[in-house]
């Protein structure tokens, strides 16, 4: 990693092992398989994110290294994970081996705000989860990095969970609304491990902004179809998400997480 870099907000080492095998997205058919299987979410970033025969994908924040194998299957010629937790690169090490795939992906330890590509050399960069985990200045230094490597033309793919308007707002006003939640619910619903590495949760707002101010012009936030309300105490206030989500007006107040997409302006 840079070493001219500030460290982290968030410490490489509450990124464990048992983070990344339990805890992660696809966590359940990786760890199944030990390594060789990856869940079909992978396959429908790739397939999202645009990869066909010749692309050149880059990952930041790769995890356990998937979306690596789903792209090399989709076609890329290269794919290149960036990931700066040790657990998670000895695991991607793996996944990458066990799929046969070392010959067009390559793992990189390093940071996203300072991605060891070349300018212009990416045709597609993605996000997959990683945004929240990045300060407002870590987020803006690691899209200006995407920014970079991708050639004119080229695109960006954003996920990214969970939408914070769910907890601040909708989860907010349903604890208000009656004295005794006010007494029996937690101010902050949020689980330990989102505490410890969620210092940026995005709203369709600030993940637009934040795409703006790193240079991509109109940039395309939506809302995803993840349902969560888990962290909600009773079941008849869970219920509200589901309806607020049906509905265009009150939908961001529902649904839990986010997409964004982006183009690098042509030269």
């Amino acid at each position: 990693m840079s070493g001219d870099l500030p460290e982290p907000a968030v410490p490489q080492d509450v990124y464990t092992e048992d983070y990344f095998r339990h805890d992660c997205m696809g966590a359940t058919a990786w760890e199944a398989s030990g390594g060789v299987g990856i869940d079909p979410l992978y396959v429908g970033y790739a397939q999202q994110a645009g990869v066909t025969d010749g692309t050149v994908l880059v990952d930041l924040g790769c995890g356990r290294g998937e979306m690596l194998v789903a792209a090399v299957q989709a076609g890329a010629s290269r794919a290149v994970g960036v990931e700066y937790a040790d657990a998670a690169v000895e695991l991607a090490k793996r996944t990458l081996a066990t799929n046969g795939v070392e010959d067009r992906a390559e793992l990189v330890h390093g940071d996203a705000r300072s991605v060891p590509v070349g300018d212009g050399e990416a045709d597609v960069v993605t996000m997959l989860d990683v945004v929240e985990h990045l300060t407002p200045q870590e987020l803006d230094r690691a899209l200006r990095e995407a920014l970079r490597i991708l050639r004119p033309g080229g695109r960006i793919l954003i996920h990214t969970m969970p939408n914070r308007s769910i907890y601040e707002i909708t989860y907010r006003l349903q604890r208000l609304a009656r004295p005794s939640r006010v007494r029996t619910w937690p101010k902050d619903p949020r689980k330990p491990l989102e505490v410890a590495m969620h210092v940026n949760e995005m709203t369709v707002t600030s993940l637009r902004r934040a795409l703006s101010r790193a240079g991509f012009p109109a940039p395309q936030v939506t809302l995803g179809d993840w349902m969560y309300t888990d962290f909600v105490p009773d079941e008849a206030a869970r219920r509200l998400y589901h309806r607020l989500a049906a509905r265009r007006l009150t939908a961001r107040l529902g649904k839990g997480d986010l997409w964004a997409r982006a183009e690098k302006p042509a030269a």
